[in-house]
């Protein structure tokens, strides 16, 4: 594996919970998205329940693409966008909510310590833009600075962006600057992070002059493509490609490992995970989750009932999903249909047991599997005690003395604090 390590680190402070504060069902090009016509765009929406954000105890909230998208697709009765994943341009009033109101969220966010980063879609956009308009400054044609870079192609390629190119580069870097200097976001969700070279989002993070607190990209692919650049740069393991990648960018990466594995709902093989590695810096570089936008479903969207829902961790499995990614290392990021849609009101306890307990992203843990069913651990806090024991589907019923019982969901996991 080719990787040499990032001179910028970006992963928060160990002690993060991402809400991701969004699903695909939001808005639509049509109108017919959850909130359209709801008279309160989500920003608004989301400013709105800054109080309950907090009180659940998130600390940073994972925004959708902050940049206009009204490209349009039907096909056998169903349609979609305006998701904000082929935007047109670098306008900040999206059918999310106008500019303002976005820094308007920032702002109640901030005001409750809450920290904000939003979605970049770097690779691609509106391939139909491209055809035809020009960037919203001087400068070529979209279209002819589209096609193969350094990465992998998204679907046909059409419409895939040269960030290697300085123009699209730097245009990116003045966009991201904006969301940074006068919106205040603090940092970025990377998407699609095959479509384009680790140098790239190590430069935009070290060209910004604000330092970012937290970034986290987007892979997912266990199977081989034959144009995936991250093959042949980490290698053919799934795992050897989302350490790479996190350890040459200083970001975090989403742990689609061990999303593998919850989604089997087997506890026993749940340890599997970057989050549960040996070593320090790859539990912290792990950002843990259930389900996002594209696994998981979606809240209904009155015309056509579409979500992505690709990848799903079945409802029956959730629970002892959420109990994992909350009492292990790693940085949780909970699915905001999961909690404020589909009411698991566990999660809010959950959250609660984890800061009592002291777990960081980077937590040592001592694992009892080879002694019990299922999955079973102590996990420890910053100074290295074991403050927090576990039992997901496990016969593992007694940690000893000084520990007490937290939280039960009988049949599913236990979890015992230590005074």
């Amino acid at each position: 594996m080719n990787t040499e390590k990032a001179s910028v680190i970006t992963r928060g402070n160990g002690r993060d919970i991402i809400l991701q504060a969004f699903h695909w069902n939001l808005v639509k090009t049509k109108g017919t998205g959850t909130v359209d016509g709801s008279g309160s765009s989500w920003y608004k929406t989301l400013a709105a329940r800054a109080d309950d954000i907090a009180a659940a105890g998130f600390t940073v909230v994972y925004l959708p693409p902050p940049w206009i998208d009204d490209s349009l697709w039907e096909k056998d009765g169903r349609h979609g966008g305006g998701e904000g994943y082929f935007w047109r341009d670098f306008d900040l009033n999206s059918r999310y909510g106008s500019k303002e109101e976005l820094k308007t969220l920032v702002y109640e966010l901030h005001a409750r310590n809450i920290k904000v980063i939003v979605d970049i879609v770097l690779n691609h956009r509106d391939r139909f833009r491209m055809q035809k308009d020009l960037w919203p400054y001087p400068g070529p044609q979209w279209r002819s600075l589209a096609g193969r870079d350094t990465g992998g192609a998204f679907l046909d390629g059409s419409s895939d962006l040269k960030l290697d190119h300085p123009d699209v580069y730097n245009a990116f870097h003045r966009a991201l600057t904006e969301l940074l200097d006068e919106v205040h976001v603090d940092g970025w969700r990377w998407d699609f992070v095959w479509g384009y070279h680790p140098r790239d989002v190590l430069s935009l993070i070290r060209d910004t002059e604000k330092t970012e607190y937290l970034s986290v990209g987007e892979y997912w692919q266990a199977g081989s493509i034959p144009d995936d650049p991250m093959f042949m740069r980490y290698g053919g393991c799934e795992r050897s490609r989302l350490i790479g990648w996190a350890l040459e960018t200083g970001s975090c990466v989403f742990d689609m490992v061990l999303k593998r594995e919850l989604n089997t709902g087997n506890p026993a093989h749940f340890k599997y995970g970057i989050n549960c590695d040996p070593s320090p810096e790859l539990r912290a570089a792990s950002v843990t989750l259930v389900d996002n936008h594209d696994t998981g479903a979606s809240p209904y969207s009155p015309a056509n009932g579409w979500g992505q829902k690709v990848w799903e961790c079945a409802p029956h499995l959730k629970s002892r999903a959420y109990a994992f990614i909350l009492m292990m290392p790693g940085t949780p990021c909970i699915y905001w249909p999961d909690l404020f849609d589909w009411q698991l009101h566990e999660i809010r306890d959950l959250i609660q047991i984890r800061k009592q307990a002291g777990i960081v992203a980077s937590s040592d843990w001592t694992d009892l599997t080879d002694r019990h069913s299922g999955f079973a651990a102590f996990v420890h806090d910053e100074s290295g005690d074991p403050r927090l024991a576990l039992s997901i589907g496990s016969d593992f019923a007694d940690p000893g003395a000084g520990f007490t019982l937290a939280f039960e969901k009988p049949g599913e996991y236990r979890i015992w604090l230590k005074k």
